[in-house]
């Protein structure tokens, strides 16, 4: 039982102890007990065993209810002194604190990424997100790894992400994105569903750990499925195969001396309507578009110079460091 129920059903049995023997003294001492206040002074007194003396004249039986309620009295409110006292001490107030000003902070997030698990994978997908300054949040059953997400000052949710109404309270629907990386696929698939079916806008990235499991993510709406052994067994055959190609992507990907990313074309931008040599992006940028994606997922590869440029393009770029700087003052959005 936590300590909240615990104190909780603590203070309901004192209320119980006080009224009954408040009750029973009317009803003893009838005769001697001019209003219920004087019978819950009586009781007060008892229970609290500060021996001001009887109220009003106690016959036999009258005395031995007053025995009887000091017995009760005493054991009951022993006990609740016991769970206020287990409450501070296992720091339960304060965490109940911090979960309210967690939560707050998380309603006020906008474009932010879910996070849904923080195991080993998780916590490098965190990591990584940390890294590249995106604002998250992340869903983690496990208390023991609250502390741990505390000290990384990463807003976090320590509940079930299967059970209702915890993914709207990490802001499901106004994120950026959902990534899943719970150890079981099957909470994997049942989390995809409930989150595709509630948000069909958010994209959804679902790990699987065995291969079978693809098809059914993919069923239940995850847009991008990902699985370990896959990626490892790629990477492993393209170190062995194209070790210059692995070393290219992994620095691109770091932003040391080279970047890779992504932009999109908003509808507003100037550079709708003309065509990549008219922009003059690599002149004025130094980036180098490898690849243009349309909004209708048409990608275009090594692009013809002369394509024309329409609203919602993202353009795949490669450029030396710092060139998403210059990037953002033509007016592109990070995708």
């Amino acid at each position: 039982m936590s300590p909240q129920k615990r104190l909780l059903l603590s203070a309901l049995a004192v209320l119980a102890v006080v009224l009954t023997a408040s009750a029973g003294y009317m009803l003893i001492e009838s005769e001697h007990v001019p209003s219920f206040l004087d019978a819950l002074y009586m009781t007060v007194i008892t229970v609290s065993t500060v021996g001001f003396g009887e109220v009003f004249p106690l016959s036999p039986a009258g005395r031995i209810w007053t025995i009887t309620t000091i017995a009760f009295g005493v054991a009951t409110v022993t006990y609740t002194f016991s769970s206020i006292v287990s409450l501070l001490v296992s720091g339960e107030l304060r965490s109940q604190q911090v979960r309210k000003r967690m939560q707050k902070q998380i309603d006020t997030l906008r474009n932010h990424v879910i996070v849904v698990g923080y195991g080993r994978m998780g916590s490098l997908v965190v990591e990584e997100l940390r890294r590249r300054g995106l604002p998250l949040v992340v869903i983690e059953s496990d208390p023991a790894k609250e502390p741990q997400l505390q000290n990384l000052e990463v807003p976090c949710l320590i509940e079930d992400a299967t059970a209702e109404g915890v993914l709207e309270r990490a802001g499901l629907q106004r994120a950026k994105g959902l990534v899943l990386v719970l150890p079981s696929d099957a909470d994997n698939v049942y989390v995809t569903l409930a989150a595709h079916t509630l948000f069909p806008h958010v994209p959804i990235i679902a790990r699987a750990e065995l291969l079978s499991t693809e098809p059914k993510l993919r069923r239940a709406g995850a847009d991008r499925v990902i699985c370990p052994q896959v990626i490892g067994a790629t990477k492993v055959a393209n170190l062995l195969t194209r070790p210059s190609v692995v070393d290219f992507v992994e620095v691109a990907d770091q932003g040391v001396d080279l970047e890779i990313d992504e932009y999109r074309v908003p509808r507003h931008s100037a550079l709708v309507g003309k065509s990549l040599r008219e922009t003059g992006l690599r002149e004025r940028t130094g980036a180098t578009i490898v690849a243009v994606k349309r909004a209708d997922g048409q990608t275009l590869v090594s692009p013809d110079p002369n394509a024309v440029l329409q609203p919602d393009d993202i353009l795949i770029l490669v450029g030396s460091a710092g060139v998403s700087d210059r990037l953002d003052k033509l007016g592109l959005s990070n995708a």
